[in-house]
């Protein structure tokens, strides 16, 4: 029998028939089928039937290949031998690496004494960490993070195609968990604490369907048996910050806080990564255009749409600027601090904007539009005005800016004018209050209050018209006539445009109210970019950045080869002018300064190229691989002639093929990163 199929194909062979019904048709063929698809093999279905009737008429043999549950078995042993079980579990996560970081030095995994808890889909179970110490270097590796000089820091290598993630803390997390909350968040706008509730509940009524009724010894027992909601919201965050980061950037290695559980901390970190996310997100999808799967290319980022959303308030504190809270005023500042301010900076542009809507009494008229938007601040409110928001006509949201005190005309035009340093916006605009963003652009551009540069130049060219949801309320004569989206001015560049979007995604939004109350500044504005990020993916049809990995590969002992054979040429010729990494330009600004070129007057300068590695061409890279050779006089390297150097290197940039969602992809453009 062992002469006519191996061993292991044997075993799977009988794993097979035990699990398929004898009641299955064709049940052998099947098995053939899987055998053959899984070794590679052509085995006849004759064979696959003598070695089952074989090993089934021989007892012993047959309880051979009869199938336990090694999971069930390890908690049986746990719940009736404990004090013998210590140390026995069903998971032991390795550390992701088992080489130092720094020195590259292989190094020794010791398992932690204490269990941790994996809260998984539809089960919560013990696991040990492994860890991997470099006394000389300072460096501990984690299964998903490693720690240097009290430092922790998250690689791509750390979190790509990982089963589990753990940060710290008693609790590890399953990504199906992860990734279920992701889509129970966009789809079912569910909150952490009713996710939370809700998954703790499901765990109970599981483990007593299956006759295990949760025993809870005291408070430590309960953390570590139920998902704890900080604990889980916050590594939720974390992730999918650097997530984001990775799919946005070319970063490989992110800093990230010590302790999920230290709130100080955490918001430190929030505060010091804001403004850069929020930079990446705008750049990201106001060019989505370049990898969208759903959008109408026709039609996609042709208009963006601007409104504000006030469902998504969240309290805020009524003492803006004062010693004490509203609690511990003293009198006099109590007295005033209910003080409506009216003619504030902002309301008076408004009023200038808008002064032939004015009485003479100061107050607006009849004659003014019955929708409009002031830049009043009233600063006893409680709440925020939840927040404005720029979309684009395909439903892809560019830009939000959370909004304190009030929604005025500066406010909007400031949101405008941030997201495009950041990216990049159409010349054509829709906006419910379009009108008096037009009167107050004409009114101050070129003023001190909105200076004209080649930047605001953008302003005065911006084509606006007033969106079709809220036309129809206004009442003055340039809203009937040029400011209507379909009015004959605009060249049709609102025809087939859905200049809705805004509300249609504000009533999705509202459905997050209770969610967004919750928060502080600033985990408000990180949860609200990562919460738009996962819905722009969900509307574009964009794939969380899956990573291939081709380390692995055939071609790689050919790329390995060429490396040695060409690597030696290029150190001769460019390596003087090439830095390959940060610690090699710490080497040459030493040199510099050594030799006397690095001066105080001295200018470093940087630039970067957009998405270099998804841009480079691959037949014009292997032409000037061939040029560079020939430049410095190879027309053979160690023998091998450079025609057949460039065919070799064509078969490892050509070759690369994958499997995403049962599909096969082929790389045509693009080379690999890092």
């Amino acid at each position: 029998m062992a002469r006519t199929m191996r061993l292991d194909e044997i075993v799977y062979v009988m794993v097979l028939n035990n699990f398929l019904p004898k009641e299955l048709p064709n049940k052998h063929s099947h098995i053939m089928n899987i055998i053959n698809s899984r070794f590679c093999k052509s085995y006849e279905i004759h064979t696959i039937k003598t070695i089952i009737e074989f090993i089934s008429t021989q007892p012993t043999c047959n309880q051979m290949f009869q199938e336990h549950d090694v999971y069930e078995m390890i908690e049986n042993y746990q719940n009736n031998r404990p004090a013998e079980s210590d140390g026995v579990y069903r998971l032991y996560l390795k550390p992701y690496t088992t080489q130092c970081i720094q020195c590259k030095k292989q190094l020794k995994s010791t398992f932690s004494h204490r269990a941790k808890t994996v809260m998984s889909l539809t089960k919560t179970y013990q696991a040990l960490i492994c860890t991997c110490v470099c006394q000389d270097c300072d460096v501990e590796i984690y299964p998903s993070f490693y720690i240097q000089n009290k430092k922790k820091f998250i690689t791509i290598e750390s979190v790509k195609n990982d089963e589990f993630i753990y940060l710290n803390g008693n609790q590890i997390f399953d990504q199906n968990l992860l990734i279920d909350f992701d889509q129970q968040l966009v789809q079912n706008t569910v909150s952490f604490e009713g996710y939370t509730k809700a998954y703790n509940s499901k765990i109970q009524m599981i483990k007593e369907r299956q006759n295990q009724q949760l025993v809870f010894t005291g408070i430590n027992n309960c953390n570590t048996m139920l998902l704890n909601e900080k604990n889980f919201q916050m590594t939720w965050l974390l992730i999918n910050i650097v997530k984001f980061i990775f799919m946005t950037t070319k970063e490989k290695i992110i800093t990230i806080p010590m302790s999920v559980r230290d709130v100080n901390e955490c918001t430190e970190f929030f505060l010091e990564i804001k403004d850069e996310l929020y930079k990446k997100f705008v750049d990201f999808w106001t060019h989505h255009q370049r990898f969208t799967k759903k959008c109408d290319l026709a039609t996609c980022s042709k208009v963006f749409i601007v409104d504000g959303h006030q469902k998504a308030n969240r309290l805020i504190s009524p003492n803006i600027d004062h010693k004490y809270c509203q609690h511990h005023q003293p009198f006099r500042v109590t007295s005033t601090a209910t003080h409506k301010i009216d003619e504030n900076i902002e309301t008076s542009l408004d009023k200038l904007a808008l002064v032939e809507y004015v009485d003479k009494d100061g107050h607006y008229d009849d004659a003014l539009c019955n929708v409009f938007r002031s830049g009043i601040n009233n600063k006893c409110k409680i709440s925020s005005y939840g927040f404005l928001a720029t979309f684009l006509n395909c439903s892809v949201i560019v830009g939000f800016t959370e909004q304190p005190c009030s929604e005025g005309m500066r406010r909007v035009l400031h949101h405008i004018l941030t997201i495009l340093r950041f990216g990049q916006l159409p010349n054509a605009m829709c906006y419910d209050c379009a009108c008096t963003l037009k009167l107050f652009i004409n009114k101050h551009f070129g003023s001190k209050d909105l200076k004209s540069t080649d930047f605001t130049q953008f302003l005065t060219s911006l084509t606006m018209a007033i969106d079709r949801f809220h036309v129809k309320n206004h009442t003055r004569p340039m809203c009937k006539t040029i400011m209507r989206p379909d009015h004959p001015c605009h060249n049709n560049i609102y025809a087939a445009i859905n200049t809705e979007v805004a509300e249609q995604m504000f009533s999705y939004l509202s459905k997050f109210k209770h969610s967004f109350r919750g928060y502080n500044y600033p985990k408000s504005t990180i949860f609200l970019t990562i919460l738009f990020h996962l819905k722009n993916c969900a509307t574009t049809g964009t794939p969380l950045r899956p990573i291939v990995s081709s380390m692995n590969m055939p071609t790689t002992g050919i790329s390995k080869f060429l490396d040695k054979l060409i690597r030696p040429i290029f150190d001769k010729h460019a390596r003087s002018t090439t830095i390959i990494d940060g610690v090699d330009l710490i080497h040459r600004l030493e040199a510099y300064k050594t030799n006397g070129y690095l001066k105080p007057k001295t200018y470093l300068c940087t630039f970067d190229i957009t998405d270099l590695y998804t841009m480079l061409p691959l037949e014009e890279s292997l032409d000037i691989l061939i040029e560079f050779l020939l430049q410095h006089g190879y027309q053979k390297v160690q023998n091998i002639p450079i025609d057949i150097i460039r065919k070799l290197a064509l078969i490892v940039i050509k070759e690369n093929l994958f499997v995403y969602e049962k599909k096969f992809y082929r790389q045509v453009i693009g080379g690999a990163m890092g």
